[in-house]
């Protein structure tokens, strides 16, 4: 969490050109909006599990085929 709410403040400039651009509200006058953390955090799990996936393939730690192998 601590890393998406920080990456979330970082964008503060992105979430500001959203709002002028497109009218979602996005920056309060305490900071961004709850949607913005949300969709960081969202970005960050989909992220983080490609790049699980991509390390457990290319080390051969897939559960599913461990299992296959040493019955």
């Amino acid at each position: 969490m601590p890393i998406t709410f920080a990456a979330t403040i970082a964008l503060l400039p992105l979430w500001s050109m959203i709002e002028r651009r497109y009218g979602i509200e996005s920056v309060g006058h305490s900071g961004p909006a709850d949607w913005c953390f949300w969709a960081v955090f969202g970005v960050y799990l989909c992220l983080a599990g490609i790049i699980s996936i991509g390390v457990r393939r290319r080390t051969g730690a897939d559960p599913s085929t461990r299992s296959a192998r040493s019955g």
